[in-house]
Order: C-alpha cells, then sequence, then structure tokens
C-alpha cells in the first residue's frame, strides 16, 4: 500500500499525519498554527512532528501532500490571500518543506483538498457536481464537477464564505460585516455560547443543555441561508459540510437543512442533497495527500 505524508494548515490548528492509498489515515497529530510574525516556528513543529512519522511508517513515501487555508499562486509554490493566516502570505512554503523534509511537496488550497478527500473517500462519492464546505476558525468551498475541482480565483473557487448574509452583521476578518463566515465561524459560535470552546459547546448540546443547542441551531440558520444563497451559482447535486464546528452532528446538520429548504430557490429544494462530511475533520488531509497517489487531470 502506498502512503504519503500529509499536512493540513488551519486558521487555530495544523493537523499532521501519514495517509494511505486508500483514504486510511496511518498516523495523526496536531500543532498549533500560530497566527503572527516568523512563520518559521510553525514550520518547526510541522517538521519535527511529522519526520519522526515519515521514519516509522512512511518509509518509501511519495511525497507530501499540504491542504493550507487561503489562496494559493498559479505555481502553487506560496499562499498569497488569507486574513486569519498572515504570516503565511508570500512564504515560499512549498520549497521550505521540500528542503527541510526532502521530499516532494504538492500544495492544495485548503477548501480543494477536503472536498476532494469526501469526493475521493467520504461523503462525496459517485457525485457529479459537489461543493464541500468547511467550517472553523474561517469557511471554505471546494467545487468538484465532473470530477474536476473548479479553479478560478486563487487556484479555488473563490472565497465563497464572504458573501453577505447580514450587512449588520458581526465584523468578519476580511473587514467586511455579515459574511457568511463571519456568522458561522467558530468565533461566532463561541460569541453565543458565552465564550466557551466548541469542543465545549458541543458536548453541552449533546447533553442537552439548550443555550448550546440554541447557539448550534442559530449557527445552522445562517449555515443553512448561506448555502442557499451560493446553490444557484454551483447547483450542486450535493453539499458536504465539514470542518470542526461541523463536529456537532446532527445538532448543526438539522438547523442548516432547515434553513436550506425554506430559502432556496424552489427548483433546488428536493434536488440538493446535505450531508455530513464523514472523514471526522482530516478530509483536508486525506485529500491533500490523494493527490500524490492520483493527480487531477
Amino acid at each position: 500500500m502506498r502512503l504519503a505524508g500529509a499536512i493540513d494548515i488551519g486558521g487555530t490548528r495544523t493537523k499532521i499525519g501519514i495517509v494511505a492509498e486508500d483514504g486510511r489515515v496511518v498516523r495523526r497529530a496536531t500543532v498549533s498554527t500560530g497566527h503572527r510574525g516568523d512563520p518559521l516556528p510553525l514550520v518547526d513543529r510541522i517538521v519535527s512532528t511529522l519526520r519522526p512519522m515519515l521514519e516509522s511508517e512512511g518509509k518509501g513515501a511519495l511525497g507530501i501532500g499540504v491542504s493550507v487555508a487561503g489562496f494559493l499562486d498559479r505555481e502553487h509554490t506560496a499562499m498569497i490571500a488569507n486574513a486569519n493566516l498572515p504570516a503565511l502570505c508570500g512564504f515560499p512554503l512549498r520549497s521550505t518543506l521540500e528542503d527541510r523534509l526532502a521530499l516532494p511537496c504538492h500544495l492544495e488550497v485548503d477548501s480543494n483538498a477536503a472536498v476532494l478527500g469526501e469526493y475521493r473517500y467520504g461523503s462525496g462519492t459517485d457525485a457529479t457536481r459537489l461543493l464541500g464546505v468547511t467550517v472553523g476558525t474561517g469557511l471554505g468551498g471546494g467545487v468538484i464537477i465532473d470530477g474536476a475541482l473548479l479553479r478560478y480565483t486563487g487556484e479555488c473557487a473563490g472565497d465563497i464564505g464572504h458573501i453577505i448574509l447580514d450587512p449588520k452583521g458581526r465584523r468578519c476578518t476580511c473587514g467586511a460585516r455579515g459574511c457568511l463566515e463571519a456568522l458561522v465561524c467558530s468565533a461566532a459560535l463561541s460569541a453565543r455560547a458565552g465564550g466557551r470552546s466548541v469542543r465545549e459547546i458541543v458536548a453541552a448540546a449533546g447533553r442537552g443543555r439548550k443555550p448550546a443547542v440554541n447557539a448550534l441551531a442559530e449557527t445552522g440558520r445562517w449555515l443553512g441561508l448561506g448555502l442557499a444563497s451560493l446553490t444557484p451559482l454551483f447547483a450542486p447535486e450535493r453539499i458536504v459540510i465539514g470542518g470542526g464546528v461541523a463536529a456537532a452532528g446532527e445538532l448543526l446538520l438539522g438547523p442548516t437543512v432547515a434553513a436550506y429548504r425554506e430559502y432556496v430557490a424552489p427548483e433546488f429544494v428536493d434536488k440538493v442533497q446535505l450531508v455530513g462530511a464523514a472523514l471526522g475533520g482530516w478530509e483536508g488531509m486525506v485529500g491533500a495527500a490523494s493527490l500524490l497517489f492520483h493527480p487531477l487531470r
């Protein structure tokens, strides 16, 4: 079974591991991403975590798949724009990792990597037109049509998290107000639940605690509205919802589906299926690694 190293750099946490060709995560770990200043400490954390994994589990690995939040340059050498990760903007990430790990690296936009992971191994298999969104520190989305990733801005489907749903809503990291991302991200969910962490909110909601359940329901309503707004642009047959906030499962998905069906244009109500991601938050890492095994056309 062929193996690849994998890195998924998010706004708050970075996931690191070894992925097999069948989509199994053989080894996994997480480290803090960090937000400001010199990006080299993050590189150091990645290398010191991944190198022992490669030595013990990934000998002969084909390379390293790297999922990174933000827009990429056309050559996929560096991330060029992301308000949540300013330290990495313009940093030669691919060449730095290749030098440190002595393996070829492939950089991919995190939203593309996540939707690709679900398309190949998870809840998006067999979908002809697939929209995948990840909800966490921010909100990203990728689109696959007939097996090909949609790329037209920043090597992805654009910054779909920044459609404006409420002009008087929360200030977004992009500078606007009421963006979809600003209304459903982990910070928004935390604010609705009195400052508790996403993990605490999900746990409390699972125990039936009303404030946590309500916070997730409101987040789901905004997410459903946002997905209804995006549907006429991409006309997906299936939408896969993943990311850290989506760990709430049906407590988030239920209100999302209800709002989606309320707001989406009638022609899409019975044509689009909304489902939760199947890869447990590791879809970005799995999708990035899969490009080493099976590059896209």
